[in-house]
């Protein structure tokens, strides 16, 4: 029986279905008003396949970054990244391999490509470059964009372990269980005025380097694609290692329940993930305030051979959470999988030196990194609610 939430959910997907095909009809009809781009995301594949995902927007340009950061600044900076114009049923050319696969843009203007791969890789190549363009015919007798370049992560097939990381409260101090202290610090501060957590740079480069092969590094999360950039920016900025980021995409999907959870887009991101590499185990990491714990329990449930260790920050400090959690790393222990809740990044870093999964080397400089002073996060959101630029 259907209940209002998906009745409601439907009906909505019907307006903006309607709508979107009267707003787009009337732009191809007129041309667009804007110069297009072709915005890929980082992608992953094996030996096989390749996977790739993108979006085709209309350009409407970039923020200037030299001029002093106000809240003004980042107010108009976060309404573009939100109020992307973007552009379905648009062919997009993926070209790899001297193959050209064409695929169509969705009506949120997504695109996604999987392309097999017809010969081996270079065995010393992390990356792999795939050419992606927008044929003239489809342009309608407009100018196409620029071909750009798309990158896809692909290990090594011997590599011993990958990681997967969640990103909000795990590494970037987002206060995601206040929903208030969580908008404010995503739409009024920028990539560089964003907080790490103390010790994850440090902590990261030595999982990713600690093997003989260089090992892969995917994030999770349920942030919205619009963020990508972002967060892409906030890595680099951070000395966090690249990855591709698994994101949710914003709008409403008619294939999507209502309530779809933070929960349920994780665990199909890390199921095809561990399917793409399934002779690869990894290390899950994540925080105690969005089901990330009993997220990374029922992976453990269904596929231990490819879990080594669960490592989550104690974001909530809460002994009711604190118990539910102690439940779940006894489940797990029946894996022989520890499932460990830390205070800090230096906890989990000497748990994964003890076990070899990073050189014990690399704990003195994750522990200064740890020990570094960084404002509280309750001072981030008194500097976000204080300020008054606009």
């Amino acid at each position: 029986m259907a209940t209002w939430k998906n009745v409601a959910h439907r009906l909505g997907c019907l307006i903006d279905t309607h709508f979107d095909r009267l707003r787009y009809g009337l732009k191809r009809r007129l041309g667009y008003d804007q110069p297009l781009q072709v915005a890929p995301y980082a992608g992953y594949g094996n030996q096989k396949t390749l996977f790739l995902a993108g979006r085709v927007l209309e350009d409407h340009g970039d923020i200037d970054t030299t001029d002093p950061e106000t809240l003004w600044r980042n107010l108009v900076a976060s309404y573009r990244r939100f109020a992307s114009d973007e552009v379905p049923g648009l062919q997009v050319h993926a070209t790899f391999q001297d193959q050209t696969l064409e695929t169509v843009t969705d009506r949120e203007g997504y695109f996604h490509i999987e392309l097999p791969v017809t010969r081996p890789l270079e065995a010393d190549s992390l990356w792999q470059s795939i050419i992606l363009s927008v044929p003239p015919q489809a342009m309608l007798n407009r100018q196409p964009p620029e071909p750009v370049i798309g990158r896809i992560l692909t290990p090594a097939a011997d590599c011993d372990f990958g990681m997967i990381s969640d990103i909000d409260d795990t590494i970037l101090i987002t206060g995601a269980t206040r929903l208030l202290r969580m908008a404010q610090l995503t739409f009024l501060r920028s990539p560089s005025s964003r907080l790490p957590f103390n010790g994850v740079a440090a902590f990261y480069q030595a999982l990713v380097a600690g093997g003989v092969q260089r090992r892969p590094i995917f994030y999770i999360s349920s942030s919205p694609w619009n963020l990508y950039d972002f967060l892409m920016d906030f890595m680099e900025l951070n000395a966090i290692p690249t990855g591709p980021l698994l994101l949710r995409d914003l709008g409403i999907q008619p294939e999507r329940a209502a309530g779809s959870s933070h929960q349920a887009h994780k665990l199909a991101q890390i199921e095809r993930v561990m399917n793409t590499y399934p002779n690869m185990p990894f290390i899950l990491i994540g925080d105690s305030g969005q089901h990330d714990p009993e997220a990374y329990a029922q992976v453990v449930a269904t596929r231990p051979e490819q879990v080594l260790a669960i490592y989550i920050r104690d974001v909530t400090q809460n002994p009711q959470r604190d118990e539910e959690i102690a439940r779940l790393t006894t489940q797990t222990q029946l894996h022989k999988i520890d499932l460990l809740l830390v205070e800090n990044t230096l906890q989990a870093a000497e748990h994964a030196a003890r076990c070899g999964y990073i050189d014990p080397a690399a704990l003195p400089l994750i522990e200064n990194d740890n020990a570094r002073a960084t404002a509280p996060l309750a001072s981030v959101e008194s500097m976000v609610i204080e300020e008054d630029e606009l």
